[in-house]
């Protein structure tokens, strides 16, 4: 017998059980991770939504002014920050997926330990049963049991013979 082998199968579903519970904690402290960086980038990103529009406002009060060199360098800035806005977007679509997936692993674990949960119910109440008709069959149904009612019977019926022949010989 192995170093890790059980005997019975509740003790594999509780050491399957153990390590799903490690590997969930594992995949939840994954899920927070990716929901911070998440928020982190998303907050990143509207900030230079922000600092974008407020250089394309600056250019068009420049041209509306009349200066189309502080127009250009209003949308030069502008255009920085669109391509900084480009690199977040991308960047929270893979967060996002990656975060899906995390987050898919989570709900399928959580589903599997509930699984095994039930099995492990249904095997130790099976056993729990199985105990129970074994003590009930040692108490009402062992031979001893059975001797001593066949014992019973038997000296009862002898009891009831001598009875009948005290009965028959006081009548005579």
């Amino acid at each position: 017998m192995g170093l890790f082998q059980k005997d019975a199968p509740e003790d594999e579903i509780k050491m399957q059980l153990a390590e799903l519970a490690v590997k969930l904690a594992d995949v939840r402290k994954q899920v927070g991770e990716l929901n911070d960086e998440y928020n982190r980038v998303n907050a990143r990103k509207l900030d230079a939504e922000k600092q974008s529009e407020e250089y394309g406002r600056y250019a068009k009060k420049a041209l509306s002014a009349g200066s189309e060199d502080d127009a250009r360098v209003f949308l030069a800035e502008k255009h920085k920050y669109d391509l900084k806005l480009e690199k977040l977007t991308a960047q929270l679509e893979t967060i996002g997926a990656t975060r899906s997936n995390a987050m898919e692993l989570h709900d399928k674990m959580v589903r599997e330990i509930n699984e095994a949960k039930s099995r492990l119910a249904v095997l130790e109440a099976r056993n729990a049963a199985a105990d129970a008709s074994i003590k009930l069959s040692k108490t009402v149904d062992s031979f001893d049991f059975e001797e001593k009612l066949s014992g019973l019977e038997t000296e009862s019926e002898l009891k009831e013979a001598m009875a009948d022949a005290k009965k028959y010989t006081d009548d005579e």
